[in-house]
């Protein structure tokens, strides 16, 4: 299957030539916290809430993005 549905994006995400979706969340963007049985869930550290990597992302991570200088 190459298309997912992103809780982060609200939408589907869809591989291309060279990516794979994160083998945490499985492309899904969030990952439940835990374990517990209520829904809490929270980002993926490992893709940042996109669902998905590239070959250099899986090899150096995810880079954080940086809004007015502070980490978002």
């Amino acid at each position: 299957m190459d298309k997912q549905y992103n809780v982060n994006h609200r939408r589907y995400v869809e591989l291309q030539e060279g990516e794979q979706f994160c083998p945490k969340c499985n492309g899904k963007g969030r990952v439940k916290k835990n374990n517990l049985p209520l829904s809490i869930t929270l980002e993926c550290d490992k893709c940042l809430g996109s669902g998905k990597l590239d070959w250099i992302e899986k090899a150096t991570g995810k880079k954080v993005k940086q809004i007015y200088g502070y980490e978002a």
